[in-house]
This record gives C-alpha cells, sequence and structure tokens, in this order.
C-alpha cells in the first residue's frame, strides 16, 4: 500500500467532511444533547456515503454518474425537504441543563436512526459525487487512479480515514467544552443550528427549482 496516496486520500476525505454543513450541524448538536459515542457514530453515518460515492468516483462508473445527474433533481428535492424538517423541529426543540444532566441510555434503534439521517443527507447530495470526481479528475496526474487495481482502493480508504479522523476530533472537542455552555446558550444554539440547516435545506430546494 503507497503511504503517500492513503495520505493524499486522508487530506482528500478532510477536505471533504471539514467544512460546515448540515451534517456537521447534527455531529455537534450529538455532542451537546447526548455524547461522544452518539455524535461520533452519527458522523460515521455521512463517512459510508462518502465511501460509496468515492469508490463510484474512483472507478469511473459512468452509467452511476449518469444515473445520479439524470435524478440530480429528485435527489436534491428529498434531501433538501429533509433538512428543512430537521431544521424546524429542532429550531423549536428545548434542552434544560437537568434534562443534559441525566445520562441517556445508547438504544441501538436510536443511534442506527441518527447514522441513517446523515447517510441519507450525504448520499442525496448529489453534488458531494460530482466534488469526488472533479478531485479526482484534477488530481489524477497523482492518483493515477487506473496505474493497479489497487490504487483506487487505497484513495478510499484514505477518504474514509480523513472522515473517520475528522469526527473523532470534533466530537471529542464539542463533548469536552459542553460542560461550559449555560441552558440559555444551548436554547440558542437549537434555534440557530435548527435555522441554519433549515437553510440549507431551502438552498438545496431552490437550487432544484431554479
Amino acid at each position: 500500500m503507497d503511504p503517500v496516496l492513503l495520505a493524499t486520500g486522508i487530506a482528500i476525505g478532510l477536505s471533504v467532511t471539514a467544512p460546515l454543513g448540515p451534517v456537521n450541524i447534527i455531529v455537534i448538536r450529538n455532542a451537546i444533547r447526548r455524547s461522544f459515542l452518539v455524535a461520533f457514530l452519527t458522523g460515521m453515518g455521512a463517512v459510508a456515503a462518502d465511501m460509496i460515492y468515492a469508490t463510484v468516483a474512483a472507478y469511473g462508473v459512468s452509467t452511476i454518474e449518469q444515473f445520479i445527474a439524470q435524478y440530480a433533481t429528485p435527489l436534491t428535492i428529498v434531501g433538501g425537504g429533509l433538512l428543512v424538517f430537521i431544521g424546524i423541529r429542532l429550531a423549536r426543540s428545548h434542552i434544560s441543563l437537568s434534562d443534559l444532566a441525566l445520562q441517556e441510555p445508547l438504544r441501538r434503534r436510536q443511534v442506527f436512526g441518527k447514522m441513517a439521517t446523515t447517510f441519507m443527507l450525504t448520499l442525496t447530495n448529489p453534488g458531494i459525487f460530482f466534488g469526488f470526481l472533479a478531485i479526482f479528475g484534477t488530481m489524477n496526474a497523482v492518483l493515477r487512479l487506473g496505474a493497479s487495481a489497487d490504487r483506487p482502493v487505497t484513495v478510499v480508504l484514505g477518504v474514509v480515514l480523513g472522515g473517520t479522523l475528522w469526527w473523532l476530533f470534533l466530537s471529542f472537542v464539542v463533548t469536552k467544552l459542553k460542560g461550559r455552555i449555560t441552558e440559555k446558550i444551548f436554547d440558542r444554539i437549537n434555534r440557530w443550528t435548527g435555522v441554519l440547516i433549515a437553510a440549507f435545506g431551502f438552498a438545496l430546494l431552490m437550487d432544484a427549482v431554479v
């Protein structure tokens, strides 16, 4: 396994995952509301979707690319609608410090539901797939994905590791800092993160219909 190629894949994974977006906001909120583990696993749902798109882009399956392009509008509408729903529900919610003091049991169904949410948010965003295509295309001289069968696998593994490292870092930092936040700040976080998530959703919907 080429360590330079793996490191390049990790850098690509970080560059795709780290920018502030709806999944980052959801993970931050779960780190505050729940725990480090729940926040991290929530982010890993997005990593699973990134792995699918990165794999398809790395192997250059043109039929899948055409399918995504053909159904980009309905996929964008689904993703945008889901974001708006999550954002409005979050903005109207309230968290008290007494609730935060309680350690909620980890129910597998709840955690899987959170992972499924970030997975679908990522998978219904065609821009991520085309982003991987653009990155792999512009870096083709370095990646040389067609040179051998193991190079696409190495790059995709790097992308997964990069995303995993980001969610580990973000979940850990937010979990450590949440004890310094007051109840009033929690309400503001809920309100503004809800507004931001809904705004992302409206932006996707506008992009789909305009």
